[in-house]
């Protein structure tokens, strides 16, 4: 046999071993590569979605707007933005209604994501006194979960503020609205003046829905640097434009219960136009601002606070994974 071509056999039939362990690396490393890239696309696909359905609860009050007060959810889309109160610098503002109704009806979140996919949602108040809010309370079994987290507003407990008079803002632009007194020429209720000193009232209309009186509890509050001593002279009012009275109460620390006002004045079978009026002396340094509120009926009275009308900042977390 030729030694020549014997080598040259040699020399071919090792590189084309060489050539087959390159062929696999490189076949095993784009596997490798093809499973790190699907595995990226998947995951930025995840996160995609996440952050897509995070926002369009925060950003958008659901479809139809006032889905929460419906009471089947066919044809609904979950959105938690409060479009009554919109936005400030803080972050988006949520409502507790719409947070309360997705709480009750979790499965409504599947709107937003596609099939095969879970998730929770929890939001966490930056006052860490104020208790955890569990939207979606569930716990993922899984390795791979992907979290979006977002910066909130929302309120803390269901109050609507129905009414307010803010002495500040009145002694820069004086109050519209005619009182019903002056304009009947019963009990003459005119305007303070603070410059003067002179004392006066500030009157406001306001209305209240019929089924809004047969479920809530309504209160009057006041600042609570409002410093009730001697030398506070100031009292309130409340009637309506057909059945008016001229019995002035005092005001008192604590919020005050005026259910029973509420109902004896109410006659009305739809909505009710109620009148609020406030006394004061005149005196610039003794300013205050009252307000009328609706609490859900049974709300504690230690819960009806100032505190609970301004919204709070919190963190909205959302986990989500595939089954």
């Amino acid at each position: 046999m030729d030694n020549t071509g014997q080598v040259f056999t040699i020399d071919a039939l090792l590189a084309l071993i060489l050539i087959t362990i390159l062929i696999g690396i490189s076949a095993n490393t784009m596997g490798i590569v093809g499973d790190k890239i699907i595995e990226y696309s998947s995951e930025q696909s995840i996160q995609r979605i996440a952050g897509d359905s995070a926002d369009v609860l925060i950003k958008t009050p659901g479809a139809p707007e006032n889905w929460e007060n419906y009471k089947y959810f066919t044809n609904i889309t979950p959105g938690l933005a409060d479009i009554e109160k919109g936005t400030n610098k803080f972050g988006n503002l949520l409502s507790m209604k719409k947070i309360s109704s997705l709480k009750k009806n979790p499965e409504l979140i599947k709107r937003l994501l596609p099939e095969g996919m879970e998730c929770s949602l929890m939001i966490y108040p930056t006052n860490t006194s104020l208790p955890v809010i569990d939207v979606i309370n569930k716990n993922p079994h899984k390795r791979d979960v992907t979290v979006v987290n977002r910066t909130v507003l929302y309120d803390y407990k269901l109050i609507d503020i129905y009414t307010n008079i803010k002495l500040d803002n009145f002694n820069k632009k004086r109050s519209p609205y005619i009182c019903t007194h002056s304009y009947k020429n019963l009990y003459s209720h005119k305007l303070p003046d603070f410059n003067k000193r002179k004392s006066g009232w500030i009157c406001n209309a306001f209305n209240i829905d019929v089924e809004d009186i047969k479920s809530k509890d309504f209160y009057l509050l006041t600042d609570p640097a409002v410093n009730y001593n001697t030398n506070f002279h100031a009292s309130w009012m409340l009637d309506t434009p057909n059945k008016i009275t001229n019995k002035p109460q005092n005001f008192t620390s604590n919020p005050i219960l005026i259910n029973s006002i509420i109902s004896e004045l109410s006659e009305n079978s739809y909505r009710e136009i109620f009148v609020l009026h406030i006394s004061v002396d005149g005196n610039i340094k003794q300013i205050f601002n009252t307000y009328i509120v609706g609490v859900p009926k049974g709300t504690p009275t230690q819960d009806v606070r100032l505190d609970n009308i301004n919204p709070q900042p919190a963190f909205l977390i959302m986990k989500l994974w595939i089954q």
